[in-house]
């Protein structure tokens, strides 16, 4: 907050009036381990990419077709993972693993193996080492990491293995294969008939002129525009560029 109010005191007071457990993630009780809502909603317009301004016939075919697809994709990595018997999704072990290689080098003080405490001690060449005091009980650490994440770091990693644990006892379930697997079996995506087969509606749809609002030129938008639609931007500013060049190099040799 400090950093915040440094840079601008106006946000720093726009902030302070909302209640942290809204918008921050060390005071939200570990409930969203790492996921924003932002993240959420951008994992929704990725697989919706390309369907902006199209009749509404096409948004719902092409919304049912690519949600179906990333289910089924999905479906079947989850296969794979309970063949292999792998305990986590790959980007959650890849992450598990390579905060268990950095473990291995730090060392760890073991102070009371029934409340299953310890400190953990990292040194870096040319500077002074820290210290970091982990409880595997509160699943806490003082980098924080655990807790934000819920993925052990590499410090209670490193206690965790001088203790002799399963380190599956401290990942939370809703990291496990097997949660992942019934995200995407539990449910499925039944075919569609064809419209001949569908039930005669009830209710007839009346288009109401009046509502339609013609402005001159293009309609503006009122959505706030985030990182994908600035990289949209600048992919079609560099493709115009691009054809713009290619267009003037024909026109200069025509006229030679």
């Amino acid at each position: 907050m400090r950093q915040i109010e440094g840079l601008c005191r106006g946000a720093h007071e726009y902030l302070r009036r909302i209640d942290v457990t809204k918008w921050t993630f060390s005071h939200d009780g570990g409930h969203r381990y790492g996921v924003m809502t932002t993240n959420i909603s951008e994992a929704i317009n990725g697989v919706l990419k390309g369907t902006r301004r199209l009749p509404i016939t096409a948004i719902v075919s092409a919304t049912f077709t690519r949600s179906k697809n990333a289910f089924r994709e999905r479906e079947v990595v989850a296969m794979n993972l309970q063949q292999r018997n792998q305990a986590w999704p790959d980007d959650v072990f890849n992450r598990i693993a390579s905060n268990n290689s950095v473990g291995t080098r730090h060392s760890v003080d073991l102070y009371n193996h029934s409340r299953q405490t310890a400190s953990v001690t990292v040194h870096v060449p040319g500077t002074r080492s820290r210290t970091f005091r982990v409880s595997l009980l509160e699943r806490a650490c003082d980098c924080g990491q655990w807790r934000l994440s819920g993925i052990p770091c590499s410090h209670a990693l490193a206690v965790i293995r001088q203790y002799v644990l399963d380190i599956t006892l401290y990942v939370p379930e809703c990291y496990s294969t097997i949660e992942y697997a019934l995200t995407y079996t539990s449910g499925f995506f039944a075919p569609l008939a064809d419209v001949e087969y569908w039930d005669e509606p009830n209710f007839q749809l009346r288009h109401n002129p009046d509502r339609r609002i013609r402005r001159r030129g293009r309609d503006v938008t009122t959505r706030i525009h985030n990182e994908m639609d600035w990289a949209q931007t600048r992919a079609r500013q560099q493709y115009q560029a691009q054809d713009g060049a290619g267009t003037s190099g024909q026109g200069s040799r025509r006229r030679r």
